[in-house]
This record gives structure tokens, sequence and C-alpha cells, in this order.
């Protein structure tokens, strides 16, 4: 027995996920874990108690 199967292309397009506003919502609220997974020898040298410049 065969099934046939149409795939409906319109509905990969009716959501607008923003994954690059995900990715940096999860960085900046995550900032300090961050930096010390990939950046580790860096990690010591900030002073993360300092407010960022703007």
């Amino acid at each position: 027995m065969l099934t046939t199967v149409k795939e409906n292309i319109n509905s990969y397009h009716t959501s607008n996920t923003d994954y690059d506003r995900l990715w940096k919502n999860l960085i900046e609220e995550l900032f300090q874990e961050f930096i010390q997974f990939f950046t580790p020898d860096l990690y010591p040298e900030i002073d993360f108690a300092k407010e960022a410049d703007n």
C-alpha cells in the first residue's frame, strides 16, 4: 500500500522566529559564564562588577 504525502512549504514561513535574537539574549543573560567557557584566559582579567560602557 502506498501513501502520498504532500509537504506544505508555506507552513515553514508562518513563524518568524528570530534565532539571532534568541542567541543574543542567551549570551546577554549568561555573559559571565559565556566568557568563562569560551575565553578562560581572558576571564580573570575582566571586572564583571563594573558597568559596561555604552
